[in-house]
């Protein structure tokens, strides 16, 4: 289908989402590992002495946090790497022990409950899409998390792992507000053809996109046209209950205005009907997109005029849910109100040319 996202999304295509300003340099030969904490035996590994340890392939799909319904921050690839829960086995996880905080070279944290690092097939990823792993993706080596948000499960520039308590350790987030301990990707969809605010003709029309629900998978993609019943569509084979789905469904379009929907079901889950915003707990709702049907093809002037709507539409929408975000970023408590007190009048030997 013309328009439909690719099963695997080419790494240079893949999204990507920093606190850094520009990736940093890693040298291979001086990097290593560090498993330690709550640990009976703390480990610092080489690269080498990690990919020793065995590497597993793992079809994956990634959501960025921040991602708005229908957004373009979720991407799909087959990636190589260590299993965490053999790391862990090496060191031997001590009974006191909560969570795991991964440490990036460039000083960021994120924290991951134990249990979810051998429930959701959690590896520390060396490769992605058959190439070693990119600069922009953590190079040499990234936790990746299956179905926990981005923000949370996939540290890149990884150079630590600390077995820790929840009381012990705050990571990069939960500092600026997000909740304590990370949640699961909600299962989700998205339209991807036609595109929103879009002109096509009457007749025999393909509907795709794609569907996610990692880790529990898709087990079917239902689609609505207006107020109509909602339709089974056809979906792509399971390559792994991790990766996404690719969807499509044939409806004849009738002349006029319609709204299209999507909704993806994981088992007795089903996808949220409202949409809200991405914090505190990431994006949710149907996605939704509008067009014009027409009887004969658009001229120029009409397809640019709907490029353009659709654009607008698509900042309006933005706004929209940043709107709503940031009475729930202040319920919680944040930004949490500044502790003023007077500066310092007397400058002592130590405060020279600082």
């Amino acid at each position: 289908v013309e328009g439909l996202t690719p099963l695997f999304t080419p790494p240079d295509r893949f999204f990507v989402t920093d606190v850094t300003y520009a990736p940093p340099v890693v040298d291979l030969e001086a990097w290593t590992l560090r498993v330690h904490g709550m640990v009976d035996r703390e480990l610092e590994l080489s690269f080498d002495d990690l990919v020793g340890v065995g590497l597993v392939e793992l079809d994956a799909t990634l959501v960025c946090v921040h991602n708005p319904v229908g957004g373009p921050r979720i991407g799909s690839a087959r990636w190589l790497g260590v299993p965490v829960g053999a790391l862990l086995e090496r060191a031997g996880v001590q009974r006191d022990a909560e969570q795991l905080v991964a440490r990036s070279v460039d000083g960021f944290t994120a924290g991951v409950p134990i249990d979810d690092l051998t429930s959701r097939q959690a590896i520390i990823a060396v490769g992605m899409g058959g190439e070693p792993l990119p600069v922009d993706h953590g190079y040499p080596a990234r936790l990746l998390v299956p179905g926990i948000w981005g923000a949370d499960a996939n540290t890149k520039w990884l150079t630590e792992l600390e077995l820790t308590s929840w009381a012990a350790v705050s990571d990069y987030w939960d500092t600026r507000g997000w909740p304590r301990r990370p949640t699961s990707v909600a299962p989700g969809s998205r339209i991807d053809v036609p595109g929103n605010r879009s002109t096509i003709v009457a007749g025999p029309t393909e509907i795709a996109g794609v569907a996610w629900a990692p880790r529990r998978g898709v087990t079917a993609v239902e689609v609505r046209v207006d107020d109509g019943p909602w339709q089974e569509a056809e979906l792509s084979a399971e390559l792994a209950s991790t990766m996404w789905r690719q969807w499509r469904l044939e409806w004849t379009a009738t002349p006029g205005a319609h709204e299209l929907h999507v909704r993806t079901l994981s088992h007795r889950q089903t996808q949220h009907d409202q949409q809200q915003p991405p914090y505190p707990v990431g994006s949710r709702g149907k996605h939704r997109v509008s067009i014009d049907v027409r009887t004969a093809p658009p001229t120029t002037l009409r397809l640019l005029t709907s490029g353009a709507r659709a654009r607008w539409a698509a900042l309006e929408e933005r706004a929209k849910l940043g709107g709503a975000a940031l009475p729930a970023w202040r319920a919680r408590g944040y930004p949490p109100v500044p502790r003023w007190s007077a500066p310092s009048t007397s400058w002592g030997a130590d405060d020279a040319g600082s």
